[in-house]
């Protein structure tokens, strides 16, 4: 809840104003949750595992944007939005770990938003923690070098690197897997 700017009573009243949308999931290893090129009609709340968003680029690589874990929303918002004007999704949604937790339409959550104020309200903050993790996501980026990204990303995912290959961290990171395996020998060396 702290980390979307969102105290007990806000966070209550949007779940019960959801719960009756909310349909369990889950899904097991290198699952796809949302394929590149079909239409984003679900939002996943995750209660468990890590889910990665990414896209793959002109040359046919996979690059990853973000990561959600427990409590967190698993998708592209950019994805979402453009459902309304009926364009395919550009992102990918695979699941990193097992993962679990609810699943919603996206067009039912935007029906109950016009119904309930405190959904607009909820939404309000996730899109502006949303929007503030990816300018952190930018910096992330946009650093020098690869140090600085790997600790950008130790910083903004804390205890997320043992859960991960060092294949999709690589991703994350925008460097090679050996180049990020050299990364971590000189850190050991240096330790």
């Amino acid at each position: 809840m702290a980390r979307y700017a969102v105290d007990e009573q806000l966070f209550d009243e949007t779940g019960r104003c959801i719960a009756p949308l909310a349909v369990p999931f889950s899904a097991r290893r290198g699952e796809l949750l949302q394929h590149v090129g079909q239409s984003a009609r679900e939002v996943f709340w995750l209660t468990g595992g890590v889910a990665r968003v990414g896209y793959v680029s002109a040359g046919g690589n996979e690059v990853t944007m973000r990561f959600a874990t427990e409590s967190h929303i698993a998708n592209a918002y950019e994805d979402l939005l453009e459902f309304r004007g009926e364009l395919p999704a550009r992102s990918f949604i695979v699941a990193e770990t097992s993962v679990q937790g609810f699943r919603f339409d996206w067009e039912q959550m935007s029906v109950a938003r016009s119904q309930h104020p405190v959904l607009t309200a909820y939404m309000t903050r996730m899109l502006e923690f949303a929007v503030c993790s990816q300018a952190r996501r930018f910096v992330t980026h946009t650093a020098s070098s690869a140090e600085e990204r790997l600790a950008n990303f130790r910083a903004e995912y804390p205890n997320l690197e043992r859960r991960i290959s060092q294949k999709v961290l690589a991703s994350y990171l925008q460097i090679t897997p050996a180049y990020l395996s050299q990364l971590m020998r000189r850190e050991q060396e240096a330790a």
